[in-house]
């Protein structure tokens, strides 16, 4: 039977001696502790334990069995400074000698329960000033000691696993300066101690359990240690990696030379002391607890998942005797003779049962009559009267308890509250309270029913309720996302107001849904339900503000001049209208404009910028840039569309364990916002038509910002314009655009605006085709009539006022197809050039008529000589044909030939 011991006295004759060198004595609480003189049992803290005797000190025969001590067992009462173990160093030396040590190696064990702030483990005073010559100690996951009063921050990588409820052996070894790890018998951290100096004075006070800030006192409870601690060794010397193992091994291993919590006799204040077998160091221990809820086992599975665990199943006889015994006080709730699942399966192959924790294989404790099921029977059961077990199958819709396996590879988290390291997030299924399960807090914050359907948070270091839960049914746990109600102020969070809290088993890399479950976070507001409650789609908010956060102002940004840029990019998608009568450009484009904002937070960006897109109630809450377009004609402008994304640039935030729903934070330099709009609009445009057809128009849209240029530019080196549909339109082709920054205002206010300049030339066959050419035939058809006969006055005179007359409707027609101008185009001169020519061969004709009628002619009289020309005749030539001979022959083409060689030299020549 094991010894137990409860020493709740300061013995004076252990020669214990304060920092003056005087005895001390105080006098010791130990209402906690009952002894009954005489008697077979002890009573501590409501634990009944044999009551045998101990033997203490060096002259201690060797035993099998070592020594186990239990510091603070009771998770729901708060901590306290009154329990510890204590031993005086000083004893073992001679007085006045100080016995410093170069090599010093610590080896021990423990098993911690609950944790603290500071789990210390040993620590070593000589006097109030010089109490932290050793301190050993575990904040959360991450080791760290003090060293002849200096804090060691040269080891950050010296971390592990927290193991609540499972032994661990440590080994410390200062060698001369050097520092040396072990844990499990393993090397886990080599270095050098920063110190000045390097001896350790063993003449020392050690204290277990509890961190000295004076002399054997000045304790804190936030530097304690709950569990069991055993092994506790101290030798002069370094040991060998051979000694470490052998520590570390689950037999009897060698004390220390100079202290041994299995040989010295110890002062102990409100600490069980226990005898057990070194094999239950390593003995693997089975934790499961039951949810005393009937469940169809696909439920029941579920279940478990959610609390980071499996269906239990029991490796032996002893399990299963002490499972179906626990099992007992549920009866009435499990409802059933075949009331609990067992965690095992032979679905793979017929008669080969696993379990569902690790997939070993375990032989069932059946029924005399079972299995009877073949393999249409892949699922088992417990029978309520004896505890064996019946296979059944896995499709039957048969409700029974569950048993899960406890496990501490994936603990519940409380997600919601302000906690500043990790593990107080870490909670645990332990045991029952009001017939359910409650859920153990690492740092001694528990969750439990307190009856109906009413949950509680209740923190037993300060003994308070910090929050409460009524779910809508009994079997419900409060595993996933919840409003709960405030007892008593918490993080900012003031009484009678409801938070949210969530409580699962999700990663830092996952996100909570609602009913418990976890997805990466991938799959958070991607349009994909993932969540099988559809949750991951709700709330799809994509930015965070902070407190203060001013829509109407730009954002500020770390630039020398402190100015914010934006880039611009503006895509011309299509030219609707192109009018020089009303000197208009009607464009349809998209200006997208990019900014930096580093004030808000975005959640869960994704790498494709179009699901990063800001919907509504993101839309209205953050600064964007207004444009204003000066140079739109009438107003005309319409906003046809709008959207805003963001576009990733830059890696998350560190996960905050406390959020609840663990979305993925990205600051505000880590994302650049996008805002693009489609505009449709007609902008006024300064037609030069001097040159037409052979014109080119340079039309510009101005787009201008709404804020003062001192406060938000557009970037010069990051503007462009885009087009990318056909250069050749149907009256112009595009020669070349370009996107210019400039500025508007006057001297007091000056705006940042670009300026998009289109070049345009007219595109002219067809105009050539139609005035050109048709101008050119009936200047030949007038032309033509000065070859007519002269006697044929009347045809002449009609043919040239028709082709007149068709000119000028002509002329009237293309006038009216260009814009009123003071000045005089080209293609008006070309039309006064043939109209002038035709108006000449009419007055022409009139003038021939004229003579004609006089009967003037110009008669030619030459000798005649027969002899030599016996045929020629003498031939008598009128004035009117010779008038039109010299005017088709020499006047009309040398005017025409003069001024088109003029003409189309200005005209090709505007073309360069």
């Amino acid at each position: 039977m094991a010894n137990v011991q409860c020493d709740c006295t300061r013995r004076n004759d252990l020669g214990f001696r304060g920092s003056r060198g005087k005895a001390m004595r105080k006098k010791s609480k130990c209402d906690t502790a009952k002894f009954r003189r005489g008697a077979d049992w002890l009573i501590i803290k409501g634990l009944k334990l044999p009551n045998t005797a101990v033997i203490l000190g060096h002259s201690q025969p060797p035993s099998e069995k070592v020594k186990v001590f239990g510091l603070q067992l009771d998770m729901w009462a708060p901590p306290t400074t009154e329990v510890l173990i204590r031993y005086n160093l000083s004893l073992l030396f001679p007085e006045g000698n100080n016995e410093l040590a170069s090599q010093v190696s610590v080896c021990y064990r423990v098993k911690p329960t609950t944790l603290t702030s500071y789990e210390g483990h040993i620590s070593l005073a000589s006097t109030d000033q010089n109490n932290d010559i050793l301190y050993l100690y575990r904040r959360g996951g991450e080791h760290g000691f003090y060293y002849n009063g200096v804090r060691q921050y040269g080891f950050p990588d010296f971390k592990t696993d927290i193991r609540l409820h499972q032994w661990t052996n440590y080994c410390h070894v200062f060698s001369s300066g050097q520092y040396t790890a072990y844990v499990q018998g393993k090397e886990r951290v080599r270095g050098k101690i920063t110190t000045n100096i390097i001896p350790l004075a063993l003449n020392s006070t050690l204290t277990l359990g509890q961190e000295q800030d004076l002399l054997a006192g000045a304790f804190d409870v936030e530097q304690i240690f709950r569990g069991f601690i055993s092994g506790v060794n101290i030798w002069n010397r370094s040991l060998t990696r051979v000694e470490v193992k052998e520590q570390a091994g689950c037999s009897t291993a060698p004390p220390g030379n100079i202290f041994s919590t299995d040989r010295d006799e110890l002062e102990l204040f409100n600490v069980l002391e226990t005898l057990e077998r070194p094999e239950v160091f390593c003995a693997e221990e089975a934790r499961y607890v039951i949810f005393p809820e009937p469940r169809y086992i696909e439920d029941s599975i579920l279940l478990c998942k959610r609390m980071g665990y499996k269906v239990f199943s029991p490796s032996t006889h002893e399990q299963n005797l002490q499972l179906h015994n626990e099992s007992l006080q549920f009866a009435d709730l499990c409802s059933s003779n075949y009331h609990l699942w067992i965690g095992i399966t032979d679905a793979d192959q017929e008669g080969v049962w696993r379990k569902f924790s690790d997939d070993s294989e375990i032989e069932p404790f059946f029924e005399l009559t079972e299995p009877n099921g073949g393999d249409g029977e892949n699922c088992m059961l417990m029978f309520l009267p004896n505890g064996l077990w019946v296979d059944t199958s896995c499709a039957i819709r048969w409700p029974a308890c569950v048993p899960c396996e406890v496990t501490h590879a994936t603990p519940l988290r409380l997600r919601g509250l302000c906690f500043s390291k990790e593990p107080e997030t870490f909670y645990e299924a332990l045991g029952y309270r009001a017939k359910k399960p409650y859920f153990h807090g690492y740092y001694g914050i528990m969750i439990y029913h307190v009856g109906e359907a009413k949950w509680e948070i209740f923190d037993t270091t300060k003994q308070k309720s910090i929050a409460s839960l009524a779910l809508a049914s009994t079997s419900l746990y409060p595993v996933g996302r919840f409003k709960w109600l405030v007892q008593h102020s918490i993080c900012n969070h003031v009484l009678a107001t409801e938070i949210e809290l969530s409580l699962s088993v999700c990663q830092n890399s996952e996100f909570t849904c609602s009913n418990g479950d976890c997805i990466p976070k991938e799959g958070r507001c991607d349009s994909k339900d993932d969540c099988s409650d559809l949750s991951d789609e709700d709330d799809c908010q994509v930015t965070l503000l902070p407190k203060g956060y001013r829509r109407e102002r730009p954002p500020e940004n770390n630039t020398a001049d402190g100015i914010s840029y934006l880039g611009s990019t503006v895509e011309v998608l299509r030219f609707m209208e192109i009018s020089d009568v009303r000197r208009l450009v009607s464009v349809e484009f998209v200006i997208e404009l990019t900014w930096l904002d580093p004030r808000p937070r975005y959640l869960n960006l994704r790498d494709t910028v179009e699901w990063n897109q800001l919907h509504e109630r993101d839309l209205s809450s953050v600064w964007r840039p207004q444009l204003k377009f000066p140079n739109v004609l009438n107003g005309d402008i319409s906003l046809l569309d709008e959207e805003v994304f963001l576009k990733r640039i830059g890696r998350p935030e560190p996960a905050d364990f406390n959020d609840v729903r663990m979305d993925e934070i990205y600051p505000g330099e880590a994302a650049i916002l996008i805002q693009k709009q489609q505009y449709s609009g007609s902008f006024a445009c300064s037609f030069d038509v001097y040159y037409y057809p052979f014109d080119t128009q340079r039309c510009s849209i101005l787009l201008q910002l709404s804020d003062r240029s001192e406060l938000i530019r557009f970037r010069t080196w990051d503007a462009q314009v885009i087009y990318q549909e056909d250069l050749n339109l149907p009256s112009y082709v595009i020669n070349d655009y370009l996107v210019l920054v400039t500025e508007r205002g006057n001297d007091q206010t000056r705006y940042s605006a670009l300026k998009v300049e289109i070049e345009l030339t007219r595109r002219r066959k067809m105009i050539v085709m139609a005035v050109y050419v048709p101008t050119l035939m009936l200047l030949l058809i007038g032309y033509s009539t000065l070859f007519v006969k002269v006697s044929l006055m009347q045809v002449r005179l009609v043919v040239s006022l028709t082709t007149l007359l068709v000119l000028y409707t002509l002329f009237n027609n293309t006038s009216d197809a260009l814009p009123v101008t003071d000045y005089v185009k080209m293609i008006d001169l070309w039309f006064f050039h043939c109209i002038f020519l035709l108006f000449f061969i009419i007055l022409s004709h009139v003038l021939v008529d004229h003579l004609d009628t006089k009967g003037q002619d110009i008669v030619q009289i030459r000798p005649s000589n027969a002899a030599t020309n016996p045929k020629e005749v003498v031939r008598v030539v009128r004035k009117p044909e010779m008038l039109m001979r010299v005017l088709r022959k020499y006047v009309v083409p040398f005017v025409s030939l003069c001024f088109n060689v003029v003409y189309w030299s200005i005209l090709l020549g505007s073309q360069k």
